[in-house]
């Protein structure tokens, strides 16, 4: 008899999200870091693309936190999930402005 595999919750692939999220925005996060640490060395500017990739890391980032989050919010009162939506939203709108605007 074949073993079945027990369907996913919805807590684990939340879970399964957040660090999806997490690990590939440090992955590109570090990536990025370095070609600029080794390119600013020899004198070359990335310009935009890194600002594009910025915003993929803040973006990502900010997915992992909000999912996170989220758990730590579900159990309590109406003030701190209001809390958590203002601040999530400021994140986002902060992350995607000041990368493009700076």
């Amino acid at each position: 008899m074949a073993n079945k595999k027990k369907p996913r919750s919805e807590t684990a692939a939340k879970n399964e999200l957040a660090a999806f999220c997490a690990f590939w925005a440090l992955l590109i996060a570090g990536i990025l870091f370095l070609v600029q640490l080794i390119l600013n060395a020899i004198g070359v500017n990335l310009g935009s693309f890194a600002g594009v990739i910025n915003i993929i890391v803040a973006i990502m980032l900010g997915l992992a936190i909000a999912l996170t989050a989220y758990k730590y919010v579900r159990g309590k009162s109406k003030g701190w999930k209001i809390a958590y939506w203002v601040m999530i939203i400021l994140y986002f709108v902060m992350a995607i402005c000041g990368n493009i605007i700076f």
